[in-house]
């Protein structure tokens, strides 16, 4: 608007200082340019929300073809039609399907890609499945690339000729209905770097399919973390992603795969990690709503070596979290070691019963919002602060505070019924987590000290 406004500014200036019709018809043409312009972008970053919006419930078709240390990858094919018309049963309404490309794409100039290699037989089956099943399908650029600060300029033109195939290859494909995501959990990597990196690669994709929602995420495996401080992209017609197994300490707890691995008996809640979930999902919405950019949230789950209680209860959370903030959410595993069912056939009879309340499958539209409206009284101030600030509940009922620095752990612990002056003034500069816990509900704030 401030664009249209500007250009409508100057659109006058110029009118007063033309003597001819055709003078006047060269800024009025440019005006009409320009217009259409800022109105494309509009209408395109408005698609692009549609979208994001439009995924919903998702789950991932992982293990399968990302999964490049199976000795038989990608065979054998786990997944099946069969398989998403009991996704779509459950109440899922779109799938993400993991690929590791690099495997079939050449580490050497031209970049060959390997387009006879089964994977992309098998692509095309899912393309296929979810056309028939009107489910929307992310092909999604998984593993083995190897793009860091250092690498990624050398990497740079082997992932935009992947891209020129791969946008070639599906340019037919309906863009609300099928996205391409450019690469999975960017790490080892800056952000400035990766905002340097992607535009090329978009531009690539743009040329066969410019109409294209694409998908994007920062560093730090595309969590919570990673978006802070993190710019954005000009492309409006761009979808941002989060990924979410925090506190990683209690979601991969006991799996045999994590190397080093976690030590296990982690519960949820009850650690000095839980605060790590709010904190860095505080981060990624403060972005997203900031910005009024498009997100989903592109993986989460919690692994087996949990307990089955702290399960449920992260879970529980998650679901409400998803809720309030509106995310359309892709669960990673269904039936493996991040399991939502308790046999390996995903029916109604076989769903964990608080994976089904947290994530609506199976018709159950219950939100999963708790009503903490008895701790919205409960103030805190001045924020940002200099280290001295003041907690009030003015319903003076016992309220208890506890405050968490950027690593998880616990600084502060006080219960209070009327009003707590917190002394901070020897902690670190920078963002802490205050947990208020009263009558059986919890909220979280940041505070900042400056």
């Amino acid at each position: 608007m401030i664009a249209i406004l500007y250009l409508v500014t100057v659109f006058g200036k110029l009118h007063h200082s033309l003597k001819t019709i055709k003078d006047f018809m060269k800024p009025v043409l440019l005006f009409a340019t320009l217009l259409v312009f800022i109105s494309q972008g509009i209408k395109a970053q408005s698609l692009a929300q549609t979208r994001c919006d439009n995924f919903k419930q998702g789950v991932n078709l992982s293990n399968w073809l990302e999964a490049y240390w199976d000795g038989n990858w990608p065979e054998p094919n786990t997944y099946s039609k069969e398989f998403l018309i009991n996704m779509k049963a459950a109440g899922i309404n779109s799938v993400r399907m993991p690929v590791c490309f690099a495997l079939v794409t050449a580490d050497t100039a031209p970049y060959r890609v390997d387009t006879a290699n089964r994977v992309f037989e098998l692509i095309d089956s899912v393309i296929s499945w979810t056309a028939d099943l009107h489910m929307k399908l992310i092909i999604d650029n998984h593993h083995e690339w190897n793009i860091t600060d250092g690498t990624w300029r050398t990497q740079l033109p082997r992932l935009e000729h992947l891209w020129a195939v791969l946008a070639q290859r599906y340019s037919y494909l309906d863009p609300n209905q099928y996205f391409f995501e450019i690469l999975n959990e960017p790490n080892n990597i800056s952000n400035d770097s990766l905002l340097l990196m992607y535009p090329p690669v978009i531009d690539t994709i743009r040329q066969y399919a410019p109409g294209q929602s694409i998908i994007v995420s920062p560093t730090n495996w595309s969590g919570g973390f990673g978006y802070y401080q993190y710019g954005h992209l000009a492309d409006t017609n761009l979808i941002y992603t989060l990924h979410s197994y925090d506190p990683f300490n209690f979601t991969h707890q006991g799996l045999s795969w994590v190397n080093p691995p976690l030590t296990s008996g982690v519960p949820y809640p009850g650690s000095i990690y839980d605060v790590i979930l709010p904190e860095t999902w505080a981060l990624a919405i403060q972005w997203r709503d900031s910005l009024q950019l498009p997100m989903f949230l592109g993986e989460f789950g919690v692994g087996i070596g949990a307990d089955a209680n702290s399960r449920c209860n992260w879970i529980d959370t998650l679901g409400k979290m998803i809720d309030e903030y509106h995310l359309s959410a892709f669960h990673w595993d269904v039936t493996g070691d991040f399991r939502i069912f308790y046999s390996g056939v995903p029916t109604q009879d076989s769903v964990i019963p608080c994976f089904k309340q947290a994530m609506h499958l199976y018709g159950d539209t219950v939100s999963g919002i708790r009503n903490n409206d008895d701790l919205t009284g409960i103030s805190i101030y001045p924020n940002p602060n200099n280290g001295f600030f003041t907690c009030t509940n003015p319903d003076n009922y016992e309220t208890m505070v506890d405050i968490f620095d950027n690593t998880g752990r616990r600084i502060y612990n006080h219960t209070f019924s009327s009003r707590l002056l917190i002394n901070g003034t020897s902690w670190a500069k920078g963002f802490y987590v205050v947990k208020i816990t009263a009558q059986g509900a919890s909220r979280f704030n940041k505070i900042v000290i400056e």
